[in-house]
Formats: structure tokens, sequence, C-alpha cells
């Protein structure tokens, strides 16, 4: 036993050892050169740099994104092909401007040009035609400036316009006015399409189920629920305000979770993009909440962008981590860590389902005993 103890701190060293070493050995000028030049490593060193120079213009990207969207040029393109002195008109920019612009475009895949014709490309037909990315790219505008100075933004030093975009997180609802609430409703609404799509595809439901969605605002995710189960019984609990002002099938109970108990009933209780929103005391009593509304055998679905468990990702590491950091109460979680907090409440059988597109959504589902 003593000579397992003594021979962890070597093995500790020796890695410390080895990773300063190969850390040395990359950043050496000489080792860059010869590894420029020789064929496999070549191929290495190139991916590396091409890595490293996206990193460092990503940035200069989501402006040009953004600038294609603010513009309406996709818009104007899906119309019809334009020339570029037609797009220049449109958009009210110098045609050199435009055909800066429009190759900044190509290398993005949003457009094609063909001889003098500027097409739509693809990727640029899929923002227009999914449901709230065009709003989404225009809102992030909103999170660059905060992080214009990230330095100030990590140590918290620094304002957060974000923050003043959601008021209605804090749950002081005296102090959420109707535009607020209206402003709100209406982008969770469009940006809803595709995480309903993904949390409805890895559930089943009985045809008999009460389903109440929390925090589910004009009832987005809703709809979708009614138009794929036709005979489940649904029902949205939230700020009064922020239900929809057309016809629906589902009936809309105001009231917050944090000033309420949740209405009972319901076999089924959704949380849709609402745990990320809150500090992990809040969330802890919103499912203690949940638990407690919930009859025996009760489920609750939990659908939302998480962090990476065992590896950090692209998505829920970088961008959503970033982002509900910005909303000064918010906090991305992986799933085992919503496991975690799930089983402290009192859920068993929970289950993480399989995501075909965690940029989107990852599902968790758990049950009452």
């Amino acid at each position: 036993m003593a000579e397992h103890s003594a021979y962890r701190p070597r093995s500790r060293s020796l890695s410390h050892w080895w990773a300063t070493k190969i850390n040395a050995f990359y950043r050496n000028l000489s080792v860059q050169d010869l590894a420029s030049r020789l064929p496999f490593l070549s191929r290495i060193s190139r991916k590396e740099g091409e890595a490293i120079f996206q990193l460092m213009t990503g940035f200069v990207d989501t402006q040009i994104l953004l600038t294609f969207v603010r513009t309406n040029a996709l818009e104007y393109l899906y119309e019809r092909p334009r020339t570029v002195d037609e797009l220049a008109r449109l958009l009210g920019f110098e045609k050199d401007t435009t055909e800066l612009l429009c190759r900044a475009g190509v290398a993005l895949h949003l457009i094609k040009l063909r001889r003098d014709r500027i097409y739509l490309a693809r990727r640029g037909a899929l923002i227009l035609g999914l449901p709230g990315i065009p709003e989404l790219i225009d809102h992030h505008s909103i999170l660059y400036e905060d992080l214009i100075d990230p330095k100030a933004f990590f140590n918290g030093k620094s304002p957060r316009k974000l923050a003043e975009f959601w008021p209605y997180v804090f749950g002081a609802t005296d102090t959420v006015n109707d535009s607020d609430l209206a402003r709100y409703s209406d982008l969770m609404t469009k940006s809803q399409f595709m995480v309903a799509r993904d949390t409805l595809r890895a559930i089943s439901v009985p045809n008999a189920a009460r389903w109440l969605d929390v925090g589910g605002g004009s009832g987005a995710f809703m709809d979708q629920v009614v138009h794929k189960f036709s005979k489940v019984q649904t029902a949205v609990f939230d700020l009064a305000g922020t239900q929809s002002t057309r016809p629906t099938k589902h009936q809309f109970i105001a009231g917050s979770f944090f000033d309420d108990d949740l209405p009972q009933g319901f076999d089924i209780i959704s949380l849709i993009r609402v745990l990320y929103d809150h500090s992990d005391e809040t969330v802890k009593q919103l499912l203690t909440k949940v638990y407690t509304a919930l009859p025996k055998n009760g489920r609750l679905i939990v659908s939302e962008p998480m962090l990476g468990d065992r590896n950090p990702n692209r998505f829920g590491d970088t961008y959503f981590a970033i982002y509900t950091m910005a909303m000064n109460t918010g906090k991305t979680r992986s799933p085992s860590e919503i496991c975690d907090i799930l089983k402290q409440v009192g859920f068993s059988q929970i289950k993480i389902n399989a995501s075909p597109r965690p940029f989107v959504t990852t599902v968790i589902e758990a049950f009452k005993k």
C-alpha cells in the first residue's frame, strides 16, 4: 500500500514532465518549419493552422452572416438569382462592396456565383427555411456586444445587455412589462420548432396523456405536441401575457413557478429550454415543485442544449455555456449534472435519450416513484 502511494506522485510528475516537453516541441519554430515540409506532418500542420485561423476569424464570419440576414439579401436571392448590380441596388451598397460581400458569402456557403448571377446556396436556403433561425442570428448581436471586452466579461466587471433582454428569468414579474414579455414570447415561438421536433422524436406518449408544459410561453412547443399526438390533452403554465393571441387547442394557466405551486392533474410535465435559464438553487426548487405536482408514475421531460458529458463540445461548452453565463442567472449543465439533481429531488428511472442533433437539444426523461 505504501509503495502504491509513493508511485502515484512519480507518475503525475512524469506526466507533467512529458506534457511540458511535448508542448515545447510543438512551440519550437524549427519543428514547425520541418513539419510543414514533411508529407504526413504537413497535412497535420496545415489542418491545425487552418483551425487556428478559423478561431481567429470566427467573429468576422458571424458578422458577414448577420449582414446577409439584416439586409434581407438571402430573401432577395430566394426570390430569384440576381446580378451584382441588382443586389447592390437592393441592399443600398456600392457595387465593389457588394462584390466583396458576395465573395465572402460564397466562402461561407451561403450563396453561389455562376457567371454573372448570384444564387442562393443550400445553407442560405436552410437558414430561411428553419423557423426562427434568422431571428436568432439577429438576436445574437446582443451577446456579441457583451463579449467585446472578453476579459471584463469573464471576470464579471462588464454590464451584460443579454441579461436585460431576458428580465423574466429573475422572477420579478411585476417589473416585466408587456413589451418584454411579447418580445420574449415571439423569439421563443419562432426558435422552438427544431427543439420540438427533436424532443418529440425521442419519446413516446400514450394517447390518453395529460401534458403540462411549464414555461411554455405562447405554446409553440405544445402546438407541435398536438400536431403529433392529437388525442393528448395539453396545457401551458407561464407568466400572464406570454400566451398566444390566436386560438389554440391547449389550455393556458397563468402563474410563476417562482411564486406559485404548479397545477396538478397532469401525467406529463415538460421543461423545454427552462433549466439552463436558472441557477442550481432555482432549478432544484422548480424540480421539487414538478415532483410534487406529478402523480405516482408521472413523467418529467427535460429538453435543452447541454454540455458534453465526458468531453466538452463546441455547442454546449462554448456557445450555450457562454450565452447562459451572459444571462447572469443561467447555467448550461451536462446530462449527468441534471440527472444528479433529479435524483436528489426523488425522481427515478432517469433516461438520457440519444440526440440526433445535440446542438439543438438533448432530452432527459424521469419518473416519480
